[in-house]
Order: structure tokens, then sequence, then C-alpha cells
């Protein structure tokens, strides 16, 4: 991992104050709006912008003059960036009642709101948790208001285009709720949501450009505060999905940057992209050149690749998060294209996380080939260089070895290391993590082709898989419209199809889309059981697969027939006599899982 080269000597927030002329009333923008009283992080980083319009920029006669009046803070470090940008460190007194903080800066007068925190109380994430993954402008179109926004680069919305915006919005996913929690899910983890002011695909989320206003075509700030609210009120979570890494192109900083250096360029200004070959910051035989072509280049030409190491662009994103779990009541955090973030920002970053909330659940997407890549970013006190304070990663490695297993022809569904043999393989390389069981599981995501069209719409699989997932160690995930059949899979656009009933012209209910939906709001209610007691599996014969939990009053196995052929469980003697009575003789088609539940 590459050493930081600026760090953050203090507990910083970071305030953004966009400003046109003198800050006059309307022209001022502070990043973040506000702040609380009470909360943990008390010294602030503000920088100061006026317009580039300004031709006068901050007076010159001015400079250096930062007042704050003691009983409020004191003022630690203010420098300049040129005649527009000046960045302030202070430290706030953030004892008594909400108020408005003045702040003198070069001559004029900085109000700074102070508000009360929230009563909310986060509970942490466990293996009963289950998360439904939602793609928003996908997912249901309840508010047509916002489906077109004046002065934003991409207008409308076009159902037939599967890169445009299609209109879905938080509203609509509040509106579902119902829906959401039949499925047994208690948490919502959401595609970022943030403003995506771009001129295409800007339905995703990931390219960013501006981290505190929620993009208005999904509803905006009070959106999301009404769906949280309403989240919590059921007793369900809130899993945000933030991107470190990068930002979109049209990000308000990019086109006037207080310092060139916060974004990585080629030494001749032109634009390196990564090789996204993150294995070379675990690989003991490195090329640096290797290490330095995935760190520091642009993950696409759109989102340019941001440089963790430079004080403000690392002071920028933390707090900007640490705003955003506040003023949305978040309680896990999944980590976009977390290995290709800075280690000393991400340890940073997940302090100051720790510190303000002690409870939130951490997870980074690492789209590992190997256990090894991907064990260097989980928690591991083996693996110290790796580990940066966070909870979990994405389980890729089982990802994988469940496709195996599903995607196994002739000899392969019975082999030593393939078919059931892969599940078997990475489960017991479990060892090397310190928590295997907040791994975070799936079946497919936003990313990757839908499970079903992979499997060439074989349902007897899909069903069998969910089923697998539902009772394997870990925190699992259902991607949205799984439930009810949807197969997309060549890509992007296929993937995050629209749900169905989410317009007019989207199919509705399908009749597999009844059976799936029946199965994993069953699956739903089993899982929260199954979890209570110790996880275990058998060592594969023949193209069987054994899997069960076990506590002091029950035991629940599950087997899996994992090839093309109906067999019947004789094979199975060593399961128990409970088993082999509770079994009576049943025959298991092809791929078909049964779940047995055995009273102790």
């Amino acid at each position: 991992m590459r050493k930081s080269t600026c760090q953050l000597s203090l507990i910083s927030l970071f305030v953004l104050l966009a400003l046109n002329g003198a800050l006059g009333q309307g022209n001022l923008r502070v990043d973040p709006p506000h702040w609380w009283v009470g909360h943990p992080i008390d010294t602030l980083e503000l920088l100061v912008h006026i317009s580039p319009t300004d031709a006068q920029g901050f007076d010159p006669e001015h400079k250096g003059e930062v007042y704050l009046d003691p009983q409020e803070g004191r003022l630690v470090e203010a420098s300049y960036f040129g005649t527009h940008f000046l960045h302030i460190k202070v430290h706030l007194n953030l004892s008594g009642k909400a108020r408005t903080v003045p702040i003198r800066v070069s001559g004029r007068t900085l109000e700074f709101p102070l508000l009360e925190r929230s009563v909310y109380r986060r509970v942490p994430f466990d293996q009963s948790d289950l998360m439904y993954l939602i793609t928003p402008d996908r997912f249901r179109n309840a508010d047509l208001s916002n489906d077109d926004v004046y002065g934003m680069r991409e207008r409308g919305t076009q159902l037939d285009e599967p890169y445009a915006r299609h209109g879905g919005d938080l509203k609509g996913i509040q509106e579902s709720l119902d829906h959401i929690a039949s499925l047994g899910a208690s948490a919502i983890w959401l595609n970022p949501v943030l403003e995506n002011d771009m001129e295409r695909d800007s339905y995703h989320g990931y390219a960013i450009t501006d981290h505190y206003a929620v993009d208005p075509r999904f509803g905006g700030n009070e959106a999301l505060q009404e769906l949280a609210t309403a989240l919590h009120q059921r007793g369900m979570k809130h899993v945000a999905d933030v991107v470190y890494n990068h930002w979109g192109i049209h990000h308000y900083l990019q086109s006037a940057l207080p310092d060139s250096a916060m974004i990585h360029f080629n030494e001749d200004g032109s634009i390196p992209y990564s090789s996204y070959r993150f294995s070379a910051l675990s690989d003991p035989y490195a090329h640096a050149a290797d290490v330095h072509a995935f760190e520091n280049g642009w993950f696409a030409g759109v989102m340019p690749d941001l440089n963790q190491d430079h004080p403000i662009t690392a002071a920028y994103i933390q707090y900007a998060t640490l705003w955003y779990v506040e003023e949305f009541q978040v309680d896990g955090l999944r980590c976009d294209t977390y290995a290709f973030s800075s280690a000393d920002f991400l340890i940073e970053m997940n302090r100051l996380l720790r510190k303000a909330y002690p409870e939130l659940f951490i997870f980074g997407e690492t789209w590992a080939y190997s256990e090894a890549s991907q064990l260097y970013f989980a928690p591991n006190d083996n693996v110290s260089s790796g580990w940066t304070g966070n909870d979990a990663v994405t389980d890729f490695t089982l990802w994988r070895a469940i496709h195996q297993l599903y995607s196994a022809t002739g000899d392969e569904q019975t082999g030593w290391a393939t078919g059931a043999g892969a599940l078997y393989y990475r489960l017991a390389a479990d060892y090397l993590y310190e928590r295997p069981e907040d791994l975070v599981i799936f079946l497919d995501n936003h990313d990757d082709g839908r499970f079903l069209g992979q499997m060439n719409n074989d349902q007897a699989k899909l069903r069998s898989a969910l089923t697998v997932l539902y009772h394997l160690r870990g925190i699992p995930v259902l991607l949205y419209g799984t439930e009810m059949g949807l197969n997309g899979h060549d890509d992007h656009g296929a993937i995050r199809e629209d749900m169905p009933g989410f317009s007019s012209k989207s199919p509705d209910y399908t009749k597999m889309g009844e059976d799936l939906l029946n199965l994993c709001q069953e699956l739903g209610e089993l899982r929260k059981l199954r979890t209570q007691g110790e996880f275990h599996q058998q060592v594969p014969q023949n193209g069987w697969v054994v899997l069960s939990w076990e506590n002091s009053r029950e035991k629940t196995v599950l087997v899996l027939n994992a090839t093309e052929q109906g067999r019947d469980h004789e094979y199975w003697k060593g399961v128990g006599a409970q088993f082999e009575s509770a079994n009576g003789g049943e025959i298991f088609h092809p791929w078909e899982a049964k779940v047995y539940h055995l009273n102790e």
C-alpha cells in the first residue's frame, strides 16, 4: 500500500463554502450545510471558495484575517490556494444548544448552523439480517413530477433505452416497503442516490457531482430523510452505497480545483487509466509500476480518480460521508471500489466513522478472483497491512463458487474440486477470516448478470441456489426483482432492468414470479431461525451438498443434489437416524435442495 504524503493531523470536518463575489445572501454555499451540537467530531475544515467569475477573489489586504469568538472555538490553521480558495481549520465548541456560529473570513462574516442531533440509535448487523439491493431508477416510479428536472444535463426518461433514466424514485421505494418487508428483508441497500448531473448514464449513481445533494430526480434530500424514517419505524435498516475512489467529471469542484494534485493525472497532463488488478497490492513480488497503475488510474474517462492522499481531497470525502450518515440516519455503508482507495485514507475514514457511529456496519466491495486478494481487505489480524477498520467485504469468491457449482456439467458435477467441491473448498477457507459470519453473500448483484439469466432461465437452479444462499453463513443480499424472475444479464442496462409493475410499459407478475416470490418469503422467515446456532458442512461426495445449522433445540439440514440426475437419499447413511426418518426415501430432482428440521 502507498503511504500518505499528506497526513491529516486532526480529527476534521470538511466544509466547502461556494461563494459568488462577496458573501451575499443566496450566493453562499456551505458543505456540509450544517453540523450538530454534541457530535463527537468537533474539529472542522472549511474550504472557502469564491466563484472564478469574481475577478477580485480574496482581498490580498485581508489575507490571514480569520476570527472566531473564543467562546465558540478556536482557529487552528488558515491557508490560501490562489485568490479563490481559503482553507480554514477550526475547533468548535459543540456543547450547549443549537445555534449559528459566526466566523469572520477575510473581512466578511460566515454564519455556520449547529443543529440538534437525532435520537435515533443504530442496531448492529449480524447473520439474522437480509439486505434487499435496489437500483432506485429502475425500481418504481411513484412521482412523475421529478422525471424531468430543468437544468440537469440529462433530461426526461426513456423506458426503451437501457442506459437512460427510467424515472424510479425514493417515493416508489417507500411505497413498496410492505413488499420488501414480506421477503424477510431487514435492510435496504440503495445504489448511490446523490446528484449525478451527467450527460448520459446518470441513472446508476456512481458519477457523483454533488456530495451534499440527493439527486432531485430521486426526490431530493427530503425524500431520502422520509424513506430513512419510514424504514426505522418498521425496525428496518438503511444501507448507503458510498463512492470514495472517484467522482463524476462534472463534479462542481472538478472544473475549479483548489489544487490540481487532488486528481491523478500523468506527468504530461493526460488521463491514466487503472489496470483494475488490485491483486498487485497484496502480491509480494509486484512490480512498483503495476501497483502505481492500479492505484493512480481513472476508473473511467468520465470518473476522475481522486488522490486521497491529498489532505483536501481526503477531508472532503471523509466528512461528506460523516455528514451523510448523520443526515440520513444510515445504518450501514457499502463502500464502492474499496480496493481502489488509499489504505491510509480508508484507515482514517473508518476511524472517524467508528468514533462517531460505533454500531455502523462497514463493508467494502472487493471483486476478487482469489481468496488471498479478497482476504487482504477483510478484517484479519494475520494481514495487518490490509486491515483498514471495516467490518466485512463482499464475498465474491463465494459468489464465484456458487456459480461454479450450478454451471458444472458432466463429470465436473462430481469432481474433487468442481461442482459441489467448489463450494466446499470455498467454505473450508473461512479459517482465514476473522469474522466469516459478517461476509456479505449473494447470487447476483447490480454489476453482474442476474443468476437466472446466466443459468439459461433454469428456474430449478434459481430456486435451489436461493435456498442454499439463505442457509449459508454470512449476511445475504437479494437483488431487487430476483423474487419475480428478472433475468437480464447481457449488459448493465439489462441487469438493471425495471422491476415488474414499474410502469404501464413494464411486465407485471408472471406465474414464475409468483412462485419465486412465495419461495423468497418462506426462506426469509426460515433464515431468521437458521442463524441461531452453529453452521457446519460435510465433505461433498458424489455431487451431494449437506449444510446444517444446529443449536440446543433443533438441527436444520439442507441437502442439495448438485447434479442433473434425479436421485434418492440412499447415499446419506451418515446424516443420522432422524434425518433418515424425516427424509422418508424422497426423490431429489436435478439441482433440488431440500431443508429438514430435526428436533434435538
